[in-house]
């Protein structure tokens, strides 16, 4: 009869010792997760500094869709002609040389 006695104490602190082990490493990641909130921290207040150094950002320019049509119209065909001499440009550079015309 004694030796359920043993059974059950060998039971309990076998369990003991799992439990133990079990927050021991649960006090470590609690250790790292403080260490990482720390850093975190740091990092924050150190871009907190950076803006406030840059100061106020600038206002958002007012959407083109409340602008006049004709100027929008006039700005939207002069960066398309510009993009397309500047892509006709790059395509006449990469031409070889008994291709490109001789002005």
């Amino acid at each position: 009869m004694w030796w359920w006695v043993l059974i059950w104490v060998l039971l309990v602190v076998i369990a003991a010792a799992y439990l133990a082990s079990r927050a021991w490493g649960l006090w470590g990641q609690v250790k790292e997760l403080g260490a990482e909130v720390s850093r975190a921290s740091e990092t924050v207040a150190a871009l907190q500094e950076q803006t406030e150094r840059l100061g106020e950002p600038t206002p958002a320019p007012e959407p083109a869709i409340f602008g006049d049509p004709r100027a929008l119209r006039r700005e939207r065909d002069a960066t398309r002609a510009s993009l397309k001499q500047q892509r006709r440009a790059r395509q006449a550079a990469r031409r070889p040389a008994w291709a490109r015309h001789l002005d």
